[in-house]
């Protein structure tokens, strides 16, 4: 019997086809540049930290611009300038003319704010209650104490308010009479109704100009530059450089959390021979006991290779997942940098490149200051989500030290998310912000003293701030303290799949590093049976995920050193 010919299968095709949910780039961009209007710390810290900074260098950014994000940073700031100078002179001006209008106006705010308060506390806890949550009393109990205050302070400054209207309203009675009485409490109601829209006009045009900068970040819309200046051409100079100048501690800035670090150091000997040695030990014994080579007769007298030759051959291994292939045989979204980090008080200049020729200087000279990795960095979720590994290689009395360390930037605080959201957009979003608006107002009365006066001090002090030239002051910090990306992000991440994610590319980077050093010892002779145990434990052990204050440990894993934090102990 015969049977028909089976049919061939199709050829599988070279390249993919394109990713089935392709994804925003400037995601992260539009997110923080939304965060510049509508969270004021996250925009005074960026402006402080960062571009009031001229003496430091920028911490590196990573999925996003930094540029646009501190011009919008900027516009957001002169528009609350300029509403909190029209509150200050608006109440100024009104002092001169009624002051007891003003005091009116004053009390009716603390009772508006206790009022908002109060229902704010009310709704948050109601949907918790109905979601089945647990009611948090830590932090339940403060903000009812504060309610409790602040009707107190609303209660007695009203009180006060109407006794000095009841008094000017008697004395103007005995003075003038019915007639002059009533003209007076006309007046004064008037000019305290005039008062307080004049007042609510200003939060509430600000927050309508804030939601109009809002519905031009939504997807799909191109991030504009509203300003720009030589500060801002500064900072798009530093932020793609090749070099990390950091302040304190933390030598990642701008990385985010700190994941994981491990390392050891791997002694560069031949491999033993086991024939040779027993044959050597038997001659040794008929000879009169001498010994067979020891652990230190293996060892090279000079390295096998330099430092440069191992670090170009891991890189050169790594560059072969990077996009541009067969989806199987890539990492989406990986690129791989050689990165100097160096404290901001060794810098000898201001600059956020490093040569090439001083950059293999500092891979073979390792104990100064100046360290180099290859950053491995993997772009995913939009650049919300940025996992990089640090691979450092040294090679240092005749052994070779291998380290890793994860890092991972979570993403956007939640807030910042209404620009992609149905909620940010539509005649709903403009009435929405009509009454947060109006609910804002009591708020930015009372910080618009501090707030004023704060920006102005920023200003003042930035203009006469020395711009970092050659010429530096020895023992000067002049690295960045923080990244803004970090100033907003969340602490965690937002699903388990992005946690899952970081976990993902930092074992496959770390496995393919791994295999890359081994092959690397092969080649060159050495003995990898050392090696081979302390990867096995590496790639075997869970080790520790840090993220914020979230922290699991499983199993004490060879070469790791991690204290509670995740910050080496």
């Amino acid at each position: 019997m015969s049977y028909p010919p089976r049919p061939e299968s199709p050829p599988l095709p070279r390249r993919p086809p394109s990713e089935p949910f392709p994804e925003d780039p400037t995601k992260a961009t539009r997110h923080l540049c939304a965060g510049a209007y509508l969270d004021d710390t996250f925009r005074n810290e960026s402006l402080r930290q960062v571009y009031y900074q001229p003496r430091r260098l920028v911490a590196p950014s990573y999925g996003f611009d930094l540029v646009p994000v501190l011009a919008h940073c900027l516009r957001a700031r002169n528009g609350a300038i300029a509403r909190d100078a029209a509150i200050i002179g608006t109440f100024l001006v009104a002092a001169c003319i009624s002051w007891l209008a003003v005091l009116s106006v004053l009390s009716s705010m603390v009772s508006l704010q206790a009022a908002i308060a109060t229902y704010r506390l009310a709704r948050g806890t109601i949907r918790r209650l109905r979601a089945g949550l647990p009611v948090q009393l830590g932090t339940l109990v403060p903000r009812m104490f504060l309610l409790v205050l602040g009707w107190t302070v609303a209660t007695v400054f009203g009180s006060f308010v109407s006794g000095m209207i009841l008094r000017q309203g008697t004395r103007t009675f005995f003075e003038g009479g019915t007639a002059g009485a009533e003209s007076a409490v006309s007046g004064l109601a008037t000019g305290a109704l005039l008062l307080a829209l004049l007042i609510f006009l200003y939060p509430t045009a600000f927050s309508l100009w804030r939601q109009s900068a809002l519905t031009r970040l939504t997807p799909g819309s191109r991030v504009t530059l509203p300003l720009r200046d030589p500060r801002l051409d500064e900072v798009a100079r530093q932020q793609r450089g090749n070099t990390v100048i950091y302040s304190g501690f933390r030598p990642y800035v701008g990385s985010g959390l700190l994941v994981e670090t491990w390392g050891f150091a791997q002694r560069l000997v031949t491999p033993e021979q086991p024939f040779i040695r027993e044959f050597e030990a038997l001659r040794g014994d008929r000879r009169g006991g001498q010994a067979p080579d020891t652990e230190r007769d293996r060892e090279f007298a000079t390295p096998p290779f330099t430092a440069l030759e191992v670090v170009d051959y891991v890189r050169g291994h790594l560059t072969t997942l990077l996009p541009d292939r067969e989806a199987e045989a890539q990492i989406a979204g990986l690129t791989v940098e050689d990165r100097i980090l160096l404290a901001g008080t060794e810098v000898s200049h201001l600059g956020p490149h490093t040569a090439p020729e001083v950059m293999a200087a500092v891979i073979r000279h390792p104990s100064t200051p100046a360290r180099h990795y290859l950053a491995c960095q993997v772009f995913s979720w939009g650049g919300q989500l940025i996992t990089t590994v640090y691979v450092h290689l040294a090679v240092q009395g005749r052994s070779l030290y291998l380290e890793l360390t994860t890092t991972a930037l979570p993403p956007c605080a939640e807030a910042y998310r209404i620009v992609d959201t149905e909620e940010g957009t539509g005649a709903m979003a403009w009435l929405r912000a009509f009454g947060a608006g109006v609910a804002e107002t009591p708020q930015a009365i009372w910080r618009a003293p501090a707030s004023l006066a704060g920006a102005l001090i920023n200003m003042a002090a930035a203009s006469t701030a020395p711009v970092g030239g050659d010429s530096l002051t020895p023992g000067y910090d002049y690295g960045a303290r923080i990244g803004v990306r970090e100033l907003g992000s969340d602490l965690e991440m937002r699903n388990l799949t992005q946690l899952q994610d970081v976990e993902k590319y930092q074992k496959l980077i770390e496995r393919r590093v791994i295999a890359s050093v081994l092959d690397f010892l092969d080649d060159r002779g050495v003995d990898t049976t050392e090696y081979r145990a302390r990867a096995a434990s590496v790639l075997n052990a869970n080790g520790v995920n840090n993220f914020g204050d979230n922290v699991s440990y499983q199993g004490p894993v060879a070469g790791r050193d991690m204290g509670a934090r995740g910050e080496r102990a």
